[in-house]
């Protein structure tokens, strides 16, 4: 497993791409906009960082601040599940993404995503 990337959500997306940018000085690598969400990664120099903004209402997995790529997502969410920890339904988004979202047994989430399956991030 390898951390992929993480996200943060943009309540101002233009202010918060020129702060990455200009005041940050990170380089973009993809941008996005399309449905459910508009989002630019931002190269990490091997992780990226994904700024978001939903672009009609949403409530499935994902952009919970930390994804982290595997190639055994079944056996992982299996693993973690015997563990007692909770996973939602795995989700394949229309960008290509199959993951799920984890709440560890102290409340912290996360989202797993197939190595061999992950779309165009």
């Amino acid at each position: 497993m390898r951390a992929l990337f993480t996200s943060f959500p943009a309540a101002d997306y233009q202010q918060s791409k020129r702060f990455y940018e200009e005041a940050v000085g990170l380089t973009i690598q993809r941008e996005f906009h399309g449905e459910p969400h508009r989002f630019t990664n931002y190269d990490l120099g091997g992780m990226l960082l994904k700024l978001y903004e939903w672009t009609e209402p949403y409530y499935g997995t994902g952009h919970s601040g930390l994804f982290i790529e595997t190639e055994e997502l079944d056996a992982a969410i299996q693993r973690i599940r015997d563990y007692d920890a909770k996973t939602t339904a795995i989700v394949v988004h229309g960008w290509g993404g199959r993951c799920c979202s984890v709440t560890d047994p102290f409340g912290n989430i996360f989202d797993l995503i197939d190595s061999s399956h992950k779309g165009n991030v």
